[in-house]
């Protein structure tokens, strides 16, 4: 593929290649976490702390930024979904989202390269001008906007164009893909994603019910998009979509990206190669046509450069966000899957489609599909 192609993924947070290179090293990053929490500071204030160095080095040095540039580049990735953190509906969880966009906005500010993207033809344009491209996204519109419809509004002024509705558990919208209940689509819900489809945002429904997936396809006035999910045909797991799902977004000419985390894709104990995922691919193309099948490898929590001694929290972590607490404590984290060890490893991603695609479908699956799905959502304002 040549260099002036898209290439999108949803990737949920910056590479932790840039945290390590901002101490140093692996063994320095670990070492300076484990001298914060002898002096008494909590796990979550060391993953605060981390990342605050980072956006601080980013921010001053300018060959601090030339080498996060490289890992982009080594990546071949140049358009990327980042979140924003927020999950649940916390105080200090909608802090952190506050928090988490001021971050990214250091970052446009101060590397000429990097670009906060918030329209298809600013998409376009990226691979053209040599850059990186950042669409913001959050991933649980409920926890966002604590009740008040006006805040879409605010998140898309921020820049945020993708809404994912729910995270796993119920929200006032709709219910998430791990709850007992299966609500589906509230009328507060509807009202969200109308006021998304008046803006001309994403809807996303990756971490959704089932019941929700199916109500807010057929609600929404524009087509949706399940940004990183598998499917449950080829794994059954609750992060993934069945075939009913998968039917219904193919009905309305949605869009659908594979995730990459190997729990999500393959049973807990194993580790997948590379060909399971395409395996995802294939079928979500089957269903959907190729056209329309894209990448959303949420690679963050299983890239191997994770800090080791950070990794028992984050376990914790995600099993109070409703991730499955047998199904996480039986997982491994940080231990890529096949030759996808590392972010900078993406380029293994693009060679297994390879065997299974012709270059055309690549380069449509590797970025072109999400952009035509984009202008899908977008044409009619």
């Amino acid at each position: 593929m040549s260099n002036d192609q898209p290439v999108f993924d949803y990737a949920a947070s910056a590479p932790w290649a840039q945290v390590v290179r901002a101490y140093g090293g692996s063994d320095e990053l670990n070492r300076a976490i484990e001298e914060m929490v002898a002096d008494g500071k909590r796990r979550d204030e060391c993953w605060e702390a981390i990342w605050d160095r980072e956006v601080r080095r980013f921010e001053r040095d300018p060959e601090f930024r030339d080498t996060v540039k490289d890992i982009y580049e080594t990546a071949g990735v140049n358009l990327l979904s980042v979140t924003p953190w927020v999950h649940d509906s916390s105080l200090s969880e909608r802090v952190g989202q506050r928090r988490d966009l001021s971050r990214w906005q250091a970052r446009f500010e101060a590397a000429d390269w990097l670009q906060k993207v918030t329209s298809p033809r600013e998409a376009r344009r990226v691979p053209e001008d040599g850059d990186v491209g950042i669409v913001l996204n959050t991933q649980n519109v409920g926890a966002a906007i604590d009740g008040s419809v006006d805040e879409v509004d605010v998140l898309y002024n921020e820049g945020v164009r993708i809404f994912q509705l729910t995270y796993n558990r119920q929200n006032l919208l709709a219910t998430g893909c791990n709850d007992p209940s299966d609500g589906g689509l509230s009328t507060f819900g509807r009202d969200v994603v109308d006021r998304i489809n008046r803006l001309g945002g994403i809807v996303d429904l990756s971490h959704c019910g089932k019941r929700t997936t199916l109500d807010t396809i057929e609600y929404s006035e524009d087509p949706v998009a399940v940004t990183h999910a598998g499917c449950q045909t080829v794994f059954d797991h609750y992060r993934g979509k069945s075939d009913e799902e998968i039917e219904a977004l193919a009905a309305v000419d949605g869009y659908m990206g594979i995730v990459g985390l190997p729990w999500f894709i393959a049973p807990a104990g194993e580790r997948p190669d590379l060909d399971v995922f395409v395996d995802h691919v294939v079928h979500a193309a089957s269903i959907l046509g190729v056209e329309n099948v894209g990448i959303g490898t949420d690679f963050f929590p299983a890239d191997s450069l994770f800090p080791d001694v950070l990794l028992e929290y984050y376990k914790q972590h995600i099993i109070e966000l409703g991730f499955d607490r047998e199904k996480v404590e039986r997982r491994t984290i940080a231990a890529g899957i096949d030759d996808f060890v590392t972010y900078e490893d993406w380029p293994a991603v693009r060679r297994a489609l390879e065997e299974r695609f012709t270059t055309s479908e690549v380069e449509g699956i590797l970025g072109e599909n999400f952009i035509d799905f984009w202008e899908r959502v977008t044409d009619r304002r």
